[in-house]
């Protein structure tokens, strides 16, 4: 009698298990059944609609900002012209090519005593690696 409960047990394990790859065979023919749909002709379509839409959207942008930059540039020139118009009336443009000659000479010293003060860093740590060298 003990035989035949083996028999039967081992029976129904293999039962379960058959059913349990049964199910998840199933589950796989589902899986691969969605993507088939999702990556067919109608797929590709609509992801080509997406990227055509996109790359609209990014030239409309593209165009926005040319714009802007035009009207930007065509404030700068008007503004200018004002001010020529302004030194010009008040007999300031030589006092107006001075003040600008003076800023300019001001930025030239600020980038020389930057270089100076990089390449004084630049002495200082060659110097640093000379003592480091000595000592090795």
């Amino acid at each position: 009698m003990k035989t035949k409960l083996v028999t039967v047990n081992g029976i129904g394990e293999k039962m379960a298990n058959l059913k349990r790859v049964e199910k998840r065979l199933e589950n796989v023919e589902k899986w691969v059944k969605d993507f088939n749909q999702g990556s067919g002709p109608a797929q590709t379509m609509d992801n080509l609609n997406w990227l055509v839409g996109q790359t609209r959207m990014l030239g409309d942008r593209l165009s926005q900002a040319e714009e802007a930059v035009g009207n930007l540039q065509q404030a700068l020139q008007t503004n200018n012209e004002i001010l020529q118009n302004f030194l010009e009336a008040e007999d300031k443009v030589q006092d107006w090519q001075l003040y600008v000659t003076k800023l300019q000479e001001e930025a030239e010293d600020a980038v020389q005593e930057q270089k100076a003060e990089s390449l004084d860093a630049q002495e200082q740590t060659d110097d640093g690696e000379e003592v480091g060298e000595g000592d090795a």
